[in-house]
């Protein structure tokens, strides 16, 4: 027969605890080993890359991205200058419309007395410094309906809304200094600041510069506006930084060459005041309405300027020569 089974004892509640008291005790729970990873490896742990599979592409894209950028870059520069020669042709043609208004007659350059008037009709040189009617800008402003967005292109355009700021005088007379395309103003229209409209100076050199559309020989060959750069005269007499925008600018050579050997980016004298903003090339405007991109030393020849020259480094002489 079968011997009964003894009930198994039972501890005390007590004494359980009193066990497991003795156990060894367990090692401290660190703080989360994941906060303390690098954040690549929980991204490719989440991705399902490993963590040098990551780094890898990562690496393939800032190869990429330095590869675009001059992409991108020369993507704006090319945008800027199809913004230019866009606005130079429109100018070239307000010219040609003025000339066509005035039976033939060109727009004067740079002359004293003539009538300019504002948008509202109310004379130039009323408001401001007498100077500002002098030049071409406020004269030829009718023709492009007094917008001059279409005489400040491109990044120029911030200096346009700069001065839309200032007091009005002060905004008629910077307008007409700095419009992103100069005016050839010494041999198309006359300047009188370089000899134009004095009897003594066309009595020694002849009749240099043309006044009238059917004087010009070769108008597809005759620059009449360009991409332009300027310094202002500061009141210590200093010249102010070089500015993008000029309403003047001047040939390779009059009756001495007036360029330097190279175009300097930070002196605007040294190329006649014209500028290669636009990727290293000047947009240029031509006397039969078209306008396109030159480089700086395909500019440098009088047969682009003077409606007179006959060579690349031509200069005038006395009797018209």
């Amino acid at each position: 027969m079968a011997r009964p089974r003894e009930p198994v004892s039972q501890l005390p509640d007590h004494s359980v605890s009193a066990s497991f008291a003795n156990l060894p005790a367990a090692p401290a729970a660190s703080a989360s080993p994941r906060a303390r990873r690098c954040p690549l490896r929980r991204i490719a742990e989440f991705a399902g890359f490993t963590l040098v599979e990551l780094l890898v592409v990562v690496a393939i894209l800032v190869v990429l991205l330095a590869a675009l950028l001059p992409v991108f870059a020369s993507m704006r520069q090319a945008s800027a200058r199809a913004r230019e020669i866009a606005a130079a042709r429109s100018l070239v043609g307000a010219w040609n419309q003025y000339a066509h208004d005035s039976e033939g007659a060109v727009l004067p350059g740079y002359r004293a007395g003539l009538p300019a008037y504002d948008a509202q009709r109310n004379p130039i040189a009323a408001q401001t410094i007498g100077v500002t009617a002098n030049r071409w800008v406020w004269r030829l402003a009718p023709y492009v309906g007094h917008d001059f967005n279409a005489l400040y292109v491109g990044e120029h355009e911030r200096m346009l809304r700069e001065l839309e700021r200032t007091d009005y005088s002060n905004y008629l007379y910077q307008t007409s200094v700095f419009p992103s395309l100069g005016l050839n103003s010494v041999w198309v229209g006359g300047d009188e600041t370089f000899g134009g409209f004095n009897s003594a100076f066309l009595g020694l050199y002849g009749k240099f510069y043309v006044t009238r559309l059917g004087e010009i020989s070769r108008p597809a060959g005759l620059v009449v506006f360009a991409s332009a750069r300027g310094q202002d005269s500061m009141p210590s007499g200093e010249l102010s930084p070089v500015a993008e925008g000029f309403f003047r600018i001047r040939s390779p050579a009059f009756d001495t060459r007036t360029w330097g050997e190279r175009y300097d980016p930070d002196d605007p004298a040294s190329w006649g005041n014209t500028s290669a903003r636009n990727g290293g090339v000047t947009v240029a405007a031509f006397a039969d309405g078209h306008a396109a991109a030159r480089s700086p030393e395909e500019l440098d020849d009088m047969r682009l300027w003077s409606n007179g020259a006959t060579a690349k480094d031509w200069t005038i002489t006395p009797g018209g020569g």
